[in-house]
């Protein structure tokens, strides 16, 4: 794989890093985003460089195995956790991982997101797998997070953050942003109370869409 083919990839990645950071979902030094390029390649965002300014230049490529193709970047510490999930998940394009505040925070209480409050939340997010605890950068975390995945495109890691997958970048941001409004929208209707969430015959009706 030719580095400099994968530019107009390389640029989409880029930008997507700089977009989570602008819309504070993820903090300068904190996140990472991949594409799978094709079976044996991903790009993903390095470690230790400043996620809000990244530029096309400055991603990542590895093997599928974990071969870093650009050792002049340092490999992100969750290179491990991308590269099972594509294992696992062949229909996977793109992965987004992050710790946007108001979703983290679920991560470290026994509430979970209400993702039922609002058709769009419900019909983008689908189900939402909660994954145990495991350290970061950690053999255990990867294969965790890739068993989760079998089962949904959104994980909530216990105090960690969340990763979301999807068929393009788009469709893996889109549902981390609207997975961090729906934690923002359940804390909002937990304080308002009265919550009137949709009913088990408006989320079947949602499913057969």
């Amino acid at each position: 794989m030719n580095y400099q083919a994968c530019k107009t990839e390389r640029e989409e990645l880029a930008y997507f890093m700089r977009r989570l950071y602008k819309n504070q979902l993820t903090t300068c030094s904190g996140g990472n985003l991949s594409v799978r390029l094709d079976e044996e390649h991903v790009l993903i965002t390095p470690s230790s460089l400043d996620k809000g300014v990244i530029e096309a230049g400055e991603i990542g490529l590895v093997t599928i195995d974990g071969t870093n193709l650009t050792p002049h970047l340092k490999s992100s510490i969750e290179t491990g956790m991308h590269l099972e999930i594509y294992r696992q998940r062949p229909d996977v394009k793109a992965i987004v991982h992050a710790h946007p505040v108001m979703a983290s925070t679920f991560t470290a209480v026994e509430q979970k997101i209400n993702t039922a409050l609002t058709a769009e939340s419900y019909l983008v997010l689908g189900k939402v797998c909660y994954a145990p605890y495991a350290l970061m950068g950690s053999v255990e975390l990867s294969k965790i997070v890739g068993n989760a995945v079998k089962e949904a495109n959104v994980v909530v890691m216990k105090n960690h953050g969340i990763t979301t997958v999807g068929a393009n970048l788009l469709s893996a941001y889109d549902r981390m942003e609207l997975l961090e409004a729906s934690a923002k929208m359940t804390i909002n209707a937990a304080i308002l109370g009265g919550v009137s969430q949709l009913t088990s015959e408006q989320q079947l009706e949602l499913d057969n869409w």
